[in-house]
């Protein structure tokens, strides 16, 4: 993904034209090349910050990429005869610094006890207080440097400002390499594989997790992993359909060392939802209560897509539709494209198709793009479209290469089966799919039938056993509108009286 060279960090547009500043956004977004060329054309700028930032591409940017390009001998001679982690002779501001200390310490005790909310904004705070000490005034944080960076990277991807969160991870990386501290600079690439992990992009994935693996102390029993790592891989493991594979780093992750709980939790149900042996429900009370409580953007976009998955692969696709449409938070390209399976499975073609076409051309994030090509064919095919054979063509070629078998699988059986004919010979993405078990999204025996939310928590209580007035107190309302919500889900079901209503909302995945 190319990134733009005068785009705002969020939240600090004075920095907008500090070449380090966009030296680190280019990092982030391991846009090498953009990041080379920024260096090059504000090579006099950078030198008189005391190299912070080519600093930060050298040890950054992969070293073949580097080498290959003349233009970078200078860089590396420059850098090769400063000390790794030269002592700054300016003068220290105690007073300021310390403030800078306090807030982020404060902002990491706010991310431990679940405040999103309050961790981001004492980040930033710290950020502003940072940034208002003059560059020669720092050299007192020079060492705490990496760790700072590190906790505001984490409250900013949990607080789901994820633009900003990447770039100082990635900081972070760069200066625990210059300053020789592996185990931040481990720490920091496993929460950026986790990123990208969870964002759907494997490529990024794949280089952080090797990174952090190269950096993790050898010969440590136990805990030398992060859990960040471990559940990146587990992710990449789901990808490939390796399902004996996410469940050993799954294992792994819950004795690992890191602030994860919840996330190995939520990874457990979706590698859950495709285990045909495994119960996609058994976390779900776990993982409602987790959205309920949490003010962690992160992690709510995570549970909601896992128990979405949990209801679509248990044949409650109705349930799975009304929770992705009525998210607390903007609907994510992830979100939009396991949307556009619930709307599928459910017989709603034109929103099934809209928001599959939403995130077709997201280039950034392939699991996403797989994940909608495959629904789109699956349109295409019911209405024996002419699209149908490009269209999961390029399922299969995204898939085949960035090994995302799993992504194909999110369509019912009977679509499946329908469109692989069109596949092209050889692909091993389909060759791991016929020769691996994986639960799939049941289709409804029936045509899907949209209800409202006050008609489905009527038809709910119902169900249980509740009475009339009885279903009545529990919502809150007079049993005469309990009656009506009754009379209008009889008529959608076509049905006349509770026991058939029982059977009929079962088999449209209304309970």
């Amino acid at each position: 993904m190319k990134v733009g060279t005068n785009a705002s960090v969020p939240g600090e547009a004075h920095r907008a034209s500090d070449a380090s500043a966009r030296v680190y956004r280019a990092l982030g977004a391991r846009s090498w090349d953009e990041a080379l060329r920024i260096v090059e054309q504000n090579w006099s700028q950078l030198l008189a910050s005391g190299a912070p930032a080519l600093r930060a591409v050298v040890a950054t940017v992969p070293r073949d990429r580097l080498a290959a390009d003349p233009r970078w001998a200078r860089a590396h001679a420059y850098i090769g005869a400063l000390p790794a982690a030269a002592p700054s002779t300016a003068p220290v501001h105690p007073d300021a610094l310390a403030e800078v200390v306090r807030l982020t310490t404060a902002a990491e005790r706010e991310r431990r006890t679940g405040s999103s909310a309050g961790a981001l904004a004492l980040t930033r705070r710290a950020r502003s207080a940072y940034d208002a000490v003059p560059s020669e005034r720092r050299g007192g944080l020079r060492g705490d440097l990496p760790r700072m960076l590190l906790a505001w990277g984490l409250a900013e991807f949990r607080a789901g400002d994820l633009a900003t969160a990447q770039e100082d991870l990635t900081r972070a990386y760069s200066s625990a390499r210059a300053m020789g501290d592996p185990q931040a600079g481990s720490i920091a690439a496993a929460e950026l594989a986790w990123l990208h992990a969870a964002e759907g992009r494997p490529s990024a994935r794949s280089e952080w997790a090797a990174i952090a693996r190269s950096l993790a102390p050898r010969g440590v029993p136990g805990g030398a992993v992060p859990a960040a790592l471990l559940l990146a891989e587990t992710l990449a493991a789901l990808d490939a359909l390796d399902l004996a594979g996410a469940r050993v780093r799954l294992e792994a992750a819950a004795r690992a060392f890191g602030d994860h709980a919840f996330d190995i939790e939520m990874v457990s149900a979706l590698v859950d939802a495709k285990d045909p042996a495994a119960d996609p429900r058994a976390r779900y009370a776990l993982l409602e209560s987790v959205a309920a409580s949490s003010d962690d953007v992160a992690l709510l976009a995570l549970a909601d897509a896992a128990r979405a998955c949990a209801l679509l692969h248990t044949g409650s696709s109705e349930q799975a539709r009304r929770l992705l449409t009525t998210l607390p938070v903007p609907a994510q390209p992830a979100t939009r494209a396991l949307r556009a399976v619930a709307h599928l499975v459910q017989g709603d073609l034109d929103h099934a198709l809209r928001d599959a076409q939403a995130v077709l051309h997201d280039l950034g994030r392939p699991r996403v793009v797989v994940e909608a090509c495959t629904v789109a064919a699956a349109v295409h095919l019911r209405r024996r479209d002419d699209e149908t054979a490009p269209m999961f063509r390029r399922a299969v070629a995204l898939a085949d290469a960035h090994g995302l078998p799993c992504a194909l699988t999110q369509i019912p059986q009977g679509d499946f089966d329908a469109l692989a004919i069109f596949a092209p010979d050889g692909s091993p993405s389909m060759a791991v799919i016929a020769s691996t078990p994986v639960r799939r999204p049941p289709a409804p025996r029936v045509a899907g039938v949209r209800a409202t939310e006050h008609e489905i928590a009527a038809v709910r209580l119902l169900a249980a056993g509740r009475s009339v007035a009885q279903a009545a107190a529990e919502l809150g309302v007079s049993t005469n509108t309990v009656k009506t919500l009754t009379r209008r889900i009889y008529v959608k079901l076509g049905v006349s009286d509770r026991r058939q209503m029982v059977a009929a909302a079962s088999e449209h995945g209304l309970l």
